[in-house]
């Protein structure tokens, strides 16, 4: 293994690093180059030695000396424990194939073309809200965030009024690592959110806490990490100098990212500072990551890399230079951070599949990806914490199992458990709402279930109640209400409107002019029928809202519910005559459109959404169902055929497309279309329905 000592010393000289840091306690030091040898830290060493920087950054003579000196080749080793029931899972916050296949493309992503090449891959759809922790647990239980209990990124410490990552004691459900522990099988995980404090048994677990600072700037070594970071406890020793600290993030590593970062006014401009910082943390994770696939025994594997979504956030304006207004100046400083970060990802991802050996199967998954179309100019705002985010992340399954070279449609955050659970010849549970991809392996494997893991299985957890000295502590109250919301969306986002009801109408009580909370109850109640409730609940919202498109469609929405399709149609008429341009304002007039049988509007507002957002699953679906019914079968095919590859478990896209291949005489698909809708929805009695005439209209083709 990798000596640190010896590594101390090669690396020591005139070693350019530095420590920029924006964050505290780092605020206000200045990007210095050169730190002396003491402070080297060896976590970073390892990982700057490792395939990816010695091909990246060590081509000078003095650096190829020391690596034949100290023939750093030999000091790698691989064990190998029974690869081909490996299985290896690797989160990337925020990848988008929009973003990565231009530079597959171009070659600058060689991993992952391998393993496109050699596997099954596709968009992958998250579920509602759009935050990194709730979507990392969505992965590993196959549950929504209302189910899982994880419903924000941090909690309140007691008595010190500070925040920190979610622990593993707010988890309702049972992980992945959980399952395959209770089946006799060994896990890793590095760096998943919410499993600060895990302990369970025939596991290795180093949380999301792990590249945490343990100590001031110029401090060395850290103290070891904060307590919950391990399980068990004694793999401290072995990991605590892997840690990589944002001081040790020198000049020869951002300039990967920045090659002209000394023309930066770094008092000004603290963008290389919290670049180091996210920097650290995946490096951290992955010497961590890289350790452990060598030297312990384990049947999967879990580690999760968060760097690329605050470097979108951040970057991708600049990344996309047509769509930013920043000066050029600063687009040619900043433009190659984002295309950087990949091709890094890209070559870690290579060293653990490399580490992990050539058996082993590869899943990779982003729980959400980044808009690239309707950029605001010069970026999001740093206020604007989720409209940079698309629902639409990556998949991709790579090994003896799965399809080479095929084009998953459909996937979604919900589908990842359940196949990795089938593809360990495990039962699925009968509570997860996902599905396994079956498309995806090269043939079909045998589904088995269990009504739940948590009860058949007897592995329930109980997860701790909030601390109760903090009731009514500000924090810990507005963070309460932040959970809060978080449940109602995914509630909503399931359709699960009378679990969402009891806590919608609290926050409403608390927050009356909370217009997003007044809104959601509103079409909560509606949903559910309650349109005494819901008219009184849109009186008190319509007082915050402006008059325009914002206050005419809920209005038009409540007067289809009573139904009063006159008044409802007069209110779409004047949304429509303010021309919107609003993304969400056009999917609403398109729904009202299509329960108001407006087919030529459907159509144009159908477009002009999609325009503005390609990958819109219900424009593509309004456009299906309004070229349908104006006459064009084809149109209507190929647009519902659009829909369903963006979101599989979209019923109305299948009905469309199989109404619209029977309307054409391609009863063949239509058959299929119509066995699929039934898959989705067994008590569909219009399904039903098709499904008896398309025999006969079989018949009456082959007899003509």
């Amino acid at each position: 293994m990798l000596n640190a000592a010896s590594l101390q010393f090669i690396l020591s000289g005139n070693f350019p690093w530095g420590h920029a840091f924006a964050f505290r306690p780092w605020a206000g030091i200045r990007f210095k180059p050169k730190l002396s040898p003491e402070n080297v830290g060896s976590g970073l060493l390892e990982f700057l030695l490792s395939d990816l920087y010695l091909r990246e950054l060590c081509y000078s003579s003095i650096y190829l000396t020391w690596l034949r000196r100290f023939q750093l080749a030999s000091l790698v080793e691989i064990n190998c424990y029974n690869m081909s029931h490996r299985l290896l899972l690797i989160e990337l916050e925020a990848a988008d194939w929009k973003v990565f296949h231009p530079l597959i493309d171009a070659g600058e992503m060689p991993a992952f073309t391998g393993l496109i090449e050699n596997g099954a891959s596709g968009q992958l759809l998250a579920a509602h809200p759009l935050l990194p922790p709730l979507l990392s647990t969505s992965v590993v239980t196959g549950k929504r965030a209302w189910q899982h209990g994880i419903c924000n990124s941090v909690e309140a410490v007691p008595d010190h009024r500070q925040r920190v990552s979610i622990p593993a004691a707010r988890r309702r459900s049972s992980a992945l690592w959980e399952m395959l522990a209770y089946a006799g099988r060994r896990c890793l995980v590095i760096g998943w959110p919410a499993t600060h404090g895990e302990r369970t048994d025939n596991s290795i677990i180093i949380s999301d806490r792990y590249p945490e600072p343990t100590a001031g700037p110029g401090i060395k070594p850290w103290p070891t990490a904060v307590a919950g970071t391990y399980w068990p406890e004694d793999i401290a020793k072995k990991l605590d100098a892997k840690r990589v600290s944002p001081e040790d993030i020198g000049s020869n590593v951002i300039a990967q990212y920045i090659p002209d970062w000394r023309k930066i006014d770094q008092k000004r401009d603290r963008r290389i500072g919290k670049l180091r910082l996210f920097l650290a943390a995946d490096y951290s994770y992955q010497n961590a990551g890289l350790a452990l696939l060598k030297e312990e025994e384990w049947d999967m594997a879990a580690i999760r890399f968060r760097a690329l979504a605050p470097i979108s956030r951040m970057f991708l304006p600049h990344h996309l230079s047509n769509q930013s207004t920043n000066s050029q100046e600063e687009i040619q400083l900043y433009r190659n951070v984002v295309r950087a970060s990949c091709r890094i990802l890209d070559e870690m991802v290579r060293q653990l599949v490399k580490v992990a050996g050539p058996e082993t199967t590869v899943i990779i998954v982003s729980g959400h990806g980044v808009h690239t179309q309707a950029m605001p100019p010069g970026g999001f705002p740093p206020s604007d914490k989720d409209s940079w985010k698309s629902p639409y992340g990556i998949f991709l399954a790579c090994g003896p199992k799965f399809a080479p070279d095929a084009l998953m449609h459909g996937a979604g955050i919900l589908d990842i458990a359940p196949t990795v659970l089938t593809w360990f010849g495990l039962p699925i549970g009968d509570d997860m709402e996902g599905r396994v991809l079956i498309e995806s392996f090269v043939s079909v494997p045998e589904v088995t279930r269990v009504d739940s893991w948590e009860t058949h299985m007897g592995i329930y957890r109980t997860p701790d109640n909030e601390t109760p000295t903090l009731s009514h502590d500000p924090v810990f109250v507005g963070l309460r209400r932040e959970s809060e919301w978080n449940f109602v969306q995914s509630c909503l986002d399931a359709a699960r409107y009378p679990e969402a009801l009891p806590v919608l109408e609290r926050l409403f009580r608390e927050f009356p002019e909370r217009v997003e909370v007044g809104h959601a109850l509103f079409q909560c109640q509606l949903a559910l029928g309650r349109l005494t409730e819901a008219a009184d609940t849109l009186e008190v919202t319509l007082e915050s809202l402006p008059p325009g498109i914002t206050s005419l469609l809920p209005r038009a929405e409540l007067a289809l519910a009573q139904r009063n399709p006159t008044l409802a149609r007069s209110l779409v008429s004047e949304a429509l005559k303010l021309n919107p341009t609003n993304p969400l304002a056009l999917r609403k007039l398109g729904l009202l459109l299509l329960r108001l049988r407006e087919w030529d509007e459907l159509a144009r507002i159908a477009k002009q959404a999609l325009t503005l957002n390609e990958q819109d699953a219900i424009a593509w679906l309004g456009l299906a169902a309004a070229q349908l019914r104006r006459g064009d079968a084809a149109g209507a095919s190929e647009a519902a055929a659009r829909a369903i590859a963006l979101k599989y478990f979209l019923p109305d896209a299948h009905f469309v497309l199989a109404r619209a291949l029977m309307a054409q005489g391609r009863w063949q698909e239509a058959t299929e279309a119509v066995q699929t809708l039934r898959k989705l929805q067994p008590d569909n009695r219009v399904a039903a329905a098709y499904s008896r005439r398309l025999p006969r209209q079989n018949d009456s083709a082959a007899a003509g």
